[in-house]
């Protein structure tokens, strides 16, 4: 399992294996991992050293012809830079003035960036309250800002802080959407770091492959940015994550090279970059790897090699004061020495981890608790049981205090996670209130709307009222004046109708006399013929001139044939029929639709009928369609049938 310990140089975080511990006679000392979280990611460029830097950023904020955005971004990068070097009262002082200054400025990204660097001070003064506090403003100001960078380096900021208070859920949300609105920007730094915390989230959730995935995505990012503290943290976590990927597979003798090698690489770059590099405790944490690599994998026979690295460790330990790094190292050299038999060295060597330890001002609470222990084992080995129980009590009053100290962050923690639940129920509820505001509005703005629609269609509806109106009387007016043409229209077609009538009766009078008159003649004329055919039977048939007569006869035969026949026409149309064709068709009929319908009553085709009319079949079917129609016939109705039937009828 793999647990966080938080520094008491306040810089940095270290991620230290369970077999880490003093227990057991000092068996198992290991620094397997590390992640150094959140130092001065932004300042590394050039090859000067921090000194320079720090009077560089110091000349711009008493510059008079400094912008007020500048000088605040200048502030904000000393302040950085200063917790680094642990200087934090003058990191806050700064800090605070560069607040004040922010208030002046319309984008939000310079609150955003003050108030981030706030809650960053006020964690490493094991104050998580106010860090969540004044994060809670850097999100406020961030709102007020276009800059992804920004809003990305907030987000980053609020999964660092779920990250130390062991939300990491929470953590890792915040750090994929900081990946999200990074992306694009040049911010690589950032971005490693981000990947470095996720692979420490999944280093926790026991998904190795994950971690390692991370890790490779913090490297690569670490080499864009061309940042040394970067790169550095990147190569141990590489080292980190193939040691635990070892661990489980200790068949795989690559993975132990692999971290093996990323660590020395570590050692070079701090050689060669010391001068750039903001932690200065890299190389030696590096280094104190080396050395456990040795103790723990490698044959007695490279002792020496691993005392390299712990003389090494030991120095930069030192140098730093890094409490950590002292008393791993001397450790380890304790642990070499009961190896060989030698508990007279060993404790000593723990004797002096313990005196340079409690000399530093920084607590080392933890490490003294386990140095004690350890010393506790070491005499009780020797046969020394006095001064055993002496080292025991000395390592439970240790306990005692780290109890206490881990006691009071565990409520810090409890009390940064109550806070930080407690925002999100308040922005639930303020969320859920806006909501309930803008649905209000909402309705508001649709009952206006409908109001105003219900208006409009009201004066629409009086005035449509008004114009049905104008329109109505108009049509009433135009309605009475069609029926008056109407009447006048009827009245000449019924006078029309009845001069046609008229006319066709004096007609039907004079051909009836017509026809009389030619039926006397015919009857005289067939007498006489008779009379002559009589007189032809009396001769030679063969004689020409019989023959000649006989046909002469006969052509007139036919001839009264015809005439037989425009008789029966004549005979056939009476009044009755041609009153009742009229009032069916309300007096529409002319003369010629009358003459047609006679035709059709007397059962000849279209064909006949456009003979005797000598006019084109075609003219036949067009008056066909317009007698039908104004006999109000319907489609399906057959006109010959309808004349039929009103014929037998006009005969009864």
């Amino acid at each position: 399992m793999i647990s966080v310990y938080k520094a008491s140089t306040k810089t940095l975080f270290l991620v230290i294996s369970d077999e880490l511990s003093y227990l057991y006679y000092m068996k198992r000392i290991i620094f397997t991992s590390f992640f150094i979280f959140f130092t001065v990611l932004l300042w590394s460029e050039g090859m000067q050293a921090q000194s320079v830097k720090i009077d560089s950023l110091k000349a711009i904020m008493v510059s008079s012809g400094v912008a007020n955005g500048d000088r605040i971004e200048a502030m904000e990068q000393l302040s950085r830079i200063l917790i680094a070097q642990n200087e934090l009262d003058e990191a806050l002082e700064i800090t605070r003035e560069a607040q004040q200054l922010s208030h002046r400025e319309e984008d939000g990204k310079y609150g955003a960036l003050v108030q981030s660097t706030l809650s960053y001070l006020y964690a490493q003064q094991d104050s998580l309250r106010l860090a969540f506090q004044a994060l809670d403003s850097a999100e406020w100001y961030v709102d007020r800002t276009t800059d992804k960078a920004i809003k990305g380096r907030i987000m980053h900021r609020r999964g660092w802080l779920e990250y130390i208070v062991e939300n990491t859920d929470k953590a890792y949300q915040s750090m994929l959407e900081a990946l999200r609105l990074l992306e694009g920007e040049d911010t690589y730094v950032y971005q490693s770091n981000i990947y470095h915390f996720l692979a420490a989230i999944y280093a926790h959730w026991k998904k190795p492959e994950k971690q390692l995935y991370y890790t490779r995505l913090c490297l690569n990012a670490a080499l864009k940015s061309n940042d040394p503290d970067a790169i550095t943290n990147a190569y141990l976590s590489m080292g980190s994550s193939t040691l635990n990927r070892f661990r489980k597979d200790q068949s795989r003798k690559e993975l132990l090279d692999s971290s093996a090698y990323f660590n020395k690489l570590v050692i070079k770059l701090t050689d060669s970059l010391q001068q750039r590099l903001v932690v200065k405790s890299t190389g030696g944490i590096a280094a104190l790897n080396m050395a456990n690599l040795y103790l723990e994998f490698y044959p007695a026979s490279y002792q020496d090699s691993a005392k390299v690295y712990l003389k090494r460790a030991l120095s930069i330990g030192k140098a730093t004061n890094h409490p950590e790094i002292i008393g791993n190292s001397y450790g380890i050299l304790s642990e070499f020495a009961l190896r060989e038999g030698d508990y007279g060295r060993a404790d000593n060597l723990l004797q002096m981890a313990l005196r340079e330890i409690s000399a530093s001002p920084k607590s080392g609470t933890l490490i003294k608790s386990r140095i004690s222990n350890a010393l506790a084992r070491v005499a009780e080995k020797k046969g020394n049981h006095k001064q055993a129980l002496d080292y025991y009590k000395q390592y439970v009053q240790f306990d005692k205090a780290l109890f206490d100290e881990e006691k009071l962050a565990i409520t810090q923690k409890l009390e940064a996670q109550f806070q930080s639940e407690k925002r999100e129920l308040a922005l639930s509820a303020a969320m859920q209130e806006a909501a309930f505001t803008k649905q209000l509005n909402r309705f508001y703005i649709l009952l206006i709307i409908a109001g105003a629609i219900a208006l409009f269609f009201l004066f629409r509806s009086y005035h449509f009222r008004l114009k049905t109106s104008q329109q109505r009387q108009l049509l009433l007016t135009g309605q009475k004046h069609e029926a008056e043409l109407q009447a006048s229209l009827k009245a000449e077609e019924t006078a029309r109708l009845q001069t046609e009538r008229e006319l066709m009766q004096e007609r039907l009078d004079r051909l009836e006399k017509e026809l009389l008159a030619g039926t006397l003649q015919v009857e005289e004329k067939n007498a006489l013929l008779q009379n002559l055919r009589e007189k032809l039977n009396t001769l030679d048939g063969n004689d020409p001139l019989h023959r000649q007569i006989n046909r002469l006869i006969s052509e007139n035969h036919q001839i009264d044939k015809g005439y037989d026949e425009i008789k029966v026409e004549f005979a056939e149309i009476r009044p009755e029929f041609i009153a009742g064709l009229q009032q069916k068709a309300e007096n529409k009929l002319t003369r010629l639709d009358l003459k047609y319908c006679a035709y059709i009553l007397m059962g000849l085709t279209n064909k006949e009928v456009a003979s005797k009319l000598n006019v084109a079949p075609k003219s036949i079917r067009m008056a066909h369609y317009r007698i039908k129609q104004k006999l109000k016939l319907e489609k399906e109705e057959n006109l010959d049938r309808f004349i039929r039937e009103l014929g037998e009828k006009s005969v009864l």
